[in-house]
């Protein structure tokens, strides 16, 4: 009599993320947490230039066996170009590493969350006045974010559908003003899907008032 095969559930694999900042790195840590994602490893280089990010990345995708790495990164945290961007994108797919940017900064992702930009932006300052009208106090450091921002990814994920698309329009300003995304936050978000799955949210989330 033949036995039935039991299917098996193939691995998603491992990723590690490096962020440039301690303060993306605890961001990140809270998105783990609050999503579940448990084969989703957070790391930060503290790197002052793109080169040294990258070869962090590099270094610890491989000395540690993670199966996907992406260097994370504000264009202001490690006072990069987009020319340097451009060529370093070339770097990374001989290294096998992703890039994820944010022109100019990471608090571009955050605002995304709330709105979307009519021009292109140059200067972070006026998106942290306008994030700190809905989130009061906020800035991108450690400090906020192990105090009053504990929650703050948890906050954001009731509009992360929203930013998402926020970011694919605003990128198109973007392009037309310098050639370039702002950012493509989104790639990252569909590959954290494909390897770590749907967001467990199944515990409570609060939401913006």
């Amino acid at each position: 009599m033949a036995t039935r095969k039991r299917k098996s559930t193939p691995s998603m694999g491992t990723l590690l993320l490096v962020t440039a900042t301690e303060a993306e790195a605890i961001f990140f840590s809270q998105m783990r947490k609050d999503c579940r994602f448990a084969n989703l490893t957070v790391m930060y280089s503290g790197a002052k230039t793109l080169h040294e990010h990258i070869a962090f990345t590099s270094k610890a995708k491989f000395k540690n066996r993670f199966d996907n790495a992406y260097a994370l990164f504000g264009f202001d945290d490690v006072n990069t170009t987009i020319s340097e961007v451009k060529e370093a994108e070339v770097e990374c797919e001989s290294k096998r590493i992703g890039l994820c940017y944010f022109n100019p900064s990471f608090h571009l992702w955050v605002y995304l969350h709330l709105g979307k930009p009519n021009s292109f932006i140059i200067n972070s300052d006026a998106m942290v006045s306008a994030i700190q009208t809905k989130i009061p106090g906020y800035e991108m450091s450690a400090d906020f974010l192990m105090t009053k921002g504990l929650n703050l990814h948890m906050q954001l994920f009731p509009r992360h559908a929203q930013a998402d698309l926020n970011a694919r329009d605003y990128n198109k300003i973007a392009y037309q003003a310098s050639g370039f995304k702002a950012t493509n936050m989104p790639d990252l978000n569909q590959k954290i899907t494909e390897i770590c799955g749907q967001a467990d949210m199944s515990h409570n989330t609060k939401i913006f008032k």
